[in-house]
């Protein structure tokens, strides 16, 4: 930057951006439109004036003094007929149709100017939107047109100016008397030089430049310029249309201003002059009170035709913008607040409707309470919507903003890194634009530190089912859990599991392993100083297992874990069982009248009972007409009294095993006959059956050839031994 301040390119920064402010002004004014009464309240359309038609309101505008025959020529209107002169026809005719015309500022010559400025001088603060259709081309050289247009403030309690500024490089504006601010589309790039009468410049022309110089009692400072990568003037462009360009500048109540340019290129609208307070202008005199506002252009020996039509103005709607930040740092597994502040553009216009601005924020960051002094907020979800009236009292003026709204967040445990809100704030009038984001950082939680217990749900005894629970709790002073949460059981040989559930668990078992899963992240997160639903395991117990027994358990989550954490079980030894005997008796063969018979006792031990502990008896008794008369049995000692046999055993009937097997020899009477009826009687230590009898019954035979018929010998619910076999 120089003692000027200029600057160069579109970074140029404030001071290019504020002395393009005049420019935006002096366009709205061309229009020959009194703004001392505010505009609309809403956002429409002020007035217009297209300059197409063949005349235009002489007591809004000045052309400057008429000589016939001028050769520097003037502005004029190309669809005007009859008298020529300023704003009248043109001194060559072009003849076009009312309503296809425009405001010729000069004709394809050498060393003209024209120039029209509002008659009225008006506040030099008000709130608009102007838009504009430039064009400069030259048909006869359209390679190389020159030189540029020139959007002028004047001081409105000076005279009416008697003649233009300078032709050529001045654009119609350097030397014009009561100049304040002058705003050059520089074409050809003189108007940014310092090879003519104006202070300050840059060494050789700048083409295709949007320039700033400042006021004519202090030689036109240049105090601004950008230089344009793309054209002011239509490359080879012959005619209006090819040629068109728009200016469009919106202007504050508070004298804020920004120019842009549509270049028609199929690119978008270009800002050219950056937001700039007027009044920050270094070097310019006070601002005055009151302005006029001109256009003018000009040739010097390069040449083009410069023309301005369709002019608009419409009050400015407002534009308003939320930006949220959080009130401290935001970490991970612990509340968060955040302001959100709703800002109207210092370019902009008041509110005039609800306002309505909502926020989104990111998974990770759920929003629990909104508020804020004029505010009615709701929450849904992850949005935020608050709500105002916006209007009288309570409009929000360009450059204003709301009081905040306060948002109460809490952050998951597992939020970490950088995040995003978006917002949308609206109101009626406002244009559609995209989503204002705001970003933060979430400082990571502490790493999690995991606790696991296993322990049995009451004694462990041998032989005997047990179940084993589980429980992962997080260490109060940890971080959340943020990730995959695993528990690996490992059971000691003699406990063997059957079975795993959890809430929320997904187990699995393979062979003394028992493996259980859950996320660990978004809502099954684990926060510090809480536990997980417990894991019940179910296990049977071998018979022969006795403590002490040690297993291990280790929990992991994040690749972080416990380490396997064992633990010892006493299992208590199974309880002594009772033997559980059972005794059949059946006769060996055929039982015949009068010739002997043989029977078997056998005695067995349930696989599921105890072994025997002492002595087991049998006593078994015969009927009348079958009398024993010899018992023996591998281990056993045997007596006869009568029909009664009684044998005794000394050793051990294991588990699912038979004692021998014990055989009497009996005689059978030779009248004996039919089915007839014995018992035996069983005991050992210990067995629940003990003194329980077992009769059973036979079918004693004629003679050998006797057929036994079953189904007529059943009595009561006892068969024949033989029908058994």
């Amino acid at each position: 930057m120089t003692e000027n301040g200029h600057r160069r390119g579109r970074k140029a920064g404030p001071l290019r951006a504020r002395l393009s402010a005049p420019f935006g002004l002096a366009t709205v004014v061309a229009l020959g439109l009194s703004l001392a009464a505010p505009l609309s309240a809403s956002a429409e359309e002020i007035s217009s004036e297209p300059f197409t038609g063949a005349s235009v309101d002489e007591a809004k505008w000045y052309g400057g003094p008429y000589t016939a025959g001028d050769p520097t020529g003037f502005a004029c209107l190309t669809a005007a007929a009859g008298e020529e002169g300023p704003l009248k026809k043109c001194q060559k005719p072009v003849g076009e149709k009312a309503g296809e015309g425009a405001l010729r500022l000069t004709t394809n010559s050498k060393k003209q100017n024209g120039y029209v400025i509002s008659r009225k001088a008006i506040p030099a603060r008000a709130g608009m939107k102007f838009s504009v259709d430039f064009a400069v081309y030259s048909p006869g050289r359209p390679g190389d047109p020159a030189d540029g247009i020139s959007l002028m403030l004047l001081d409105g309690a000076a005279e009416m100016p008697k003649k233009s500024g300078q032709n050529g490089a001045g654009l119609g504006y350097v030397g014009i008397e009561g100049g304040y601010l002058g705003v050059g589309l520089d074409v050809y790039g003189n108007f940014t030089s310092d090879d003519f009468d104006a202070a300050g410049g840059l060494n050789g022309r700048t083409p295709n430049s949007i320039t700033v110089r400042g006021a004519a009692g202090v030689n036109n400072p240049l105090v601004a310029t950008y230089k344009s990568t793309r054209l002011l003037a239509a490359d080879g462009a012959k005619n209006r249309a090819d040629a068109r360009r728009t200016a469009i500048v919106e202007l504050s109540t508070e004298g804020v201003m920004k120019v842009s340019i549509d270049f028609h290129d199929g690119r978008p609208v270009r800002e050219v002059i950056e937001p700039v307070d007027l009044d920050e202008i270094k070097g310019q005199p006070k601002v005055p009170d009151s302005l006029r506002i001109g256009i003018a252009a000009s040739t010097g020996n390069s040449t083009a035709i410069h023309e301005v039509w369709n002019g608009k103005i419409e009050s400015l709607n407002p534009n308003l913008s939320t930006n949220v930040l959080p009130k401290g740092p935001v970490n991970a597994g612990e509340p968060a607040e955040f302001e959100l502040t709703t800002t109207n553009d210092k370019l902009a216009g008041p509110t005039t409707g609800e306002v309505v601005t909502s926020q989104t924020f990111p998974e990770g960051v759920k929003p629990v309470a909104a508020s804020g002094d004029g505010w009615t907020c709701t929450i849904a979800g992850q949005t935020v919507t608050c709500k105002r009236p916006g209007t009288g009292a309570d409009a929000l003026k360009p450059g204003d903003s709301y009081p905040p709204v306060k948002v109460k967040t809490e952050v998951a445990a597992d939020a970490k890194g950088d995040k995003n809100i978006t917002s949308q704030a609206t109101t009626p009038g406002s244009p559609p634009k995209q989503p204002d984001t705001s970003s933060f950082t979430v400082t990571p939680a502490k790493d999690p530190a995991l606790v696991v217990t296993t322990k049995p749900v009451g004694d462990v005894v041998g032989g005997a089912p047990a179940v084993y629970q589980i429980d992962v709790a997080n260490k109060p002073d940890a971080g959340a859990t943020n990730g995959e949460v695993k528990v690996v059981r490992t059971f000691p040989e003699g406990v063997k599991p059957i079975n795993a559930v959890g809430e929320g668990w997904t187990c699995k078992i393979a062979g003394q392993t028992v493996t259980c899963t859950r996320p660990g992240t978004g809502s099954d997160v684990l926060n510090p100083g809480n536990s997980y639903p417990p894991i019940s395991i179910g296990t049977q117990v071998d018979d022969d297992a006795k403590g002490p027994l040690e297993g291990s358990t280790e929990a992991t989550t994040g690749g972080k874990g416990t380490g396997p954490v064992k633990d010892t079980t006493d299992v208590k030894p199974a309880p002594a069982k009772d033997p559980n005997l059972s005794v059949v008796t059946k006769p060996k063969g055929d039982v015949i009248a009068g010739k002997p018979a043989q029977f078997t006792i056998d005695v067995s031990n349930a696989p599921e009972a105890g072994p025997t502990t002492g002595r087991t008896t049998v006593s078994r008794t015969f009927p009348e007409g079958v009398t024993p008369v010899k018992a023996a049995g591998d281990g056993w000692q045997c007596a006869i009294v009568g029909r009664t046999v009684t044998c005794q055993h000394d050793g051990v009937i294991a588990p699912g095993k038979q004692a021998g097997t014990i055989t009497i020899d009996t005689k059978v009477d030779a009248d004996a006959t039919g089915q007839l009826e014995g018992w035996t009687d069983l005991s050992t230590p210990g067995d629940p059956n003990a003194g329980n009898r077992v009769f059973d019954t036979f079918v004693v035979k004629e003679d050998a050839g006797q057929l036994i018929d079953c189904g007529g010998w059943i009595t009561s619910s006892t068969r024949a031994a033989q029908c058994e076999e």
